[in-house]
């Protein structure tokens, strides 16, 4: 149907998801190379403090992009539904109006994040010491909001259309700008954190922008003229619909992440460093989980829009098989390399204690998280997104007990627990829902409906 463009309403299953997602997961690898680039510079450069800092502005930072992933999500699924129907036509109109989406969405979260920087940073109970160097690591990163949203609008539109390699392209390059940027204004020029944060806004501008001009340069279904550029309520109506619960989902989530950031970072510094390591190396494992999870909407948003429920289910038989293989090497490397990992960022012996104690739990994890990726694709792609808002919502109610509940009882190390456990409830509802088998009723019902309106 387009250049560089991939149906996957046929072909070989397995080989297909793993040609979508190996892409996407080294893009994902390579945007947390400049986040690892960040911690590593700031922390060799600027000490540990510093380092503290950029890790509890990072908690603040996800709390407001989660807005942004989750409506990017919502124009991926509605895009990927109609380019598996093999409508152009509306796949055009889409686009366009997701145009608007990312638009105001941006204005949201520079606004949102702005203003909410410091009393976000005060509920975490961010020590003194730490308050102006998170202000401004936040400060810069919201102001320049408008790159990453470009990037994940557009690299979302790329992806659902079936095309995961473009986006990785500009990624890499942008990496790589993005620790050069690093060494320049943190190790060079005497910026501190605020050199770090205009780093990463300035990496994020080409990487963004590299991919829209290739979109609009080299896939003629995506053009438009002044005159066309409205949109159409309808649609902003069934992206907001896919997406808004996303966004909802991953926002109470991250508040429920900082409720556990604000525990630890009543330990004190050194527990502070070492969670935030941790974090990056936790967020690396689920780069995994978010290519594979990915690559099941896609695929399913594309079949769903081909009325073909049967491959859905094959589709998600591979999805489980890919993540068995990704995890049963991920897991034991991570875990026998804790303490170089910790060595290698922390300078303190006391946060790399901490840190290989958090890696020796989590790493027996990762597989659960894998699959509840897998379910928040299928039935964010089927349209039965309240599931995933419940999913989200069993992470809160148990990630915040557990939180308080674990350190009343075992202190500190209660709170390794904390997170793994999260994701074996969430990942008990999404299963409960996928096997009932009623994400498929609704499926059949929107499918009876494009039909009707087609």
């Amino acid at each position: 149907m387009g250049k560089n463009l991939t149906d996957m309403t046929k072909g070989a299953i397995l080989p297909q998801m793993t040609r979508f997602a190996l892409p996407v997961l080294a893009g994902m690898l390579f945007q947390r190379l400049y986040n690892f680039a960040d911690v590593y510079i700031v922390g060799r450069y600027l000490g540990d403090e510093a380092l503290a800092a950029v890790s509890i502005a990072g908690t603040v930072m996800f709390l407001i992009y989660s807005i942004k992933m989750g409506l990017t999500a919502g124009v991926g699924v509605v895009i990927s539904q109609y380019y598996g129907a093999g409508d152009e036509e509306k796949v055009r109109r889409a686009f366009i109006t997701s145009v608007h989406v990312a638009l105001w969405t941006t204005v949201l979260i520079t606004g949102v994040g702005l203003l909410l920087a410091k009393p976000l940073l005060l509920i975490l109970q961010t020590p003194k010491e730490l308050m102006d160097d998170a202000m401004t690591y936040l400060c810069i990163i919201f102001a320049g909001s408008f790159a990453s949203m470009t990037y994940n609008w557009i690299s979302s539109v790329l992806r659902s259309l079936g095309n995961s390699t473009v986006p990785l392209i500009f990624l890499v390059v942008s990496s790589v700008l993005n620790i050069l940027l690093d060494i320049l204004f943190v190790a060079v020029f005497p910026m501190g954190v605020a050199g770090a944060a205009l780093a990463t806004v300035l990496a994020q501008v080409l990487s963004g922008g590299g991919c829209l001009v290739y979109a609009m340069k080299i896939l003629p279904m995506l053009r438009f003229g002044r005159s066309e550029l409205k949109a159409d309520r309808g649609l902003v109506k069934l992206m907001l619909t896919y997406g808004f619960p996303t966004a909802v989902q991953m926002s109470i989530i991250t508040v429920s992440d900082l409720t556990l950031q604000g525990m630890i970072n009543t330990f004190g510094t050194a527990l502070v460093v070492a969670y935030g390591i941790c974090l990056k190396i936790e967020g690396l494992g689920w780069q995994l989980a978010d290519a594979i999870g990915t690559a099941v909407s896609t695929f399913t948003g594309q079949n769903i829009g081909a009325k073909n429920i049967a491959r859905v289910k094959k589709g998600i038989r591979s999805a489980y098989l890919i993540n068995g293989i990704c995890y049963g090497i991920f897991c034991p490397a991570v875990f026998f390399a804790a303490e170089p990992i910790m060595r290698a960022f922390a300078q303190s012996e006391e946060s790399i204690r901490y840190g290989v104690e958090y890696i020796h739990v989590f790493s027996f994890f990762f597989l659960i998280g894998g699959a509840m990726t897998i379910f928040h694709g299928v039935l964010r792609a089927t349209g039965d997104v309240k599931y995933t808002l419940y999913m989200g919502l069993s992470e809160v109610i148990t990630r915040i007990g557990f939180t308080f509940l674990f350190t009343a009882w075992f202190g500190y190390k209660g709170l390794w627990w904390v997170s793994p456990l999260t994701w074996i409830c969430a990942v008990g509802v999404g299963a409960a829902r996928y096997y009932s088998g009623k994400w498929q009723k609704i499926a059949e019902e929107k499918m009876a409906k494009a039909a009707q309106e087609s």
